[in-house]
């Protein structure tokens, strides 16, 4: 089942990073843009303004992983709550436990990625 919600308020749950303070200073160096082109069209010429360009896709191909990984890693971790409370059936410990769980910062793993790959790539041809 895919979480479509875009709030992590909604979930409880955060980013390990804040994707507005890191996004907005962050940028993929030209020269590490232009070595990637170079790498699928050798011998290719490119101008300042066209690696600039695909840096800036770049970019924004990466901040899109992240914010889709981010929501994938919540659901994820929302799913483990509910599963955990299920089996714990009443306990007050457990559910002052699970709420604590719920405070905790959700980490975005490479599985993730790879679960929202295929269809951001799509999204994005």
């Amino acid at each position: 089942m895919r979480h479509t919600d875009t709030s992590a308020a909604g979930h409880g749950h955060t980013n390990r990073t804040s994707s507005t303070a890191s996004s907005a200073a962050a940028s993929i160096p030209t020269a590490l843009t232009k070595q990637c082109l170079q790498l699928h069209f050798p011998g290719r010429r490119y101008t300042a303004e066209a690696v600039e360009l695909a840096s800036a896709f770049l970019k924004l191909l990466v901040i899109e992983a992240r914010r889709r990984a981010a929501i994938e890693a919540e659901c994820e971790a929302e799913a483990q709550i509910n599963d955990d409370e299920e089996e714990g059936g009443g306990d007050n410990n457990q559910n002052q436990e699970s709420e604590s769980n719920r405070s905790s910062i959700v980490e975005i793993r490479a599985d993730h990625i790879a679960k929202i790959a295929a269809e951001l790539l799509l999204d994005l041809s």
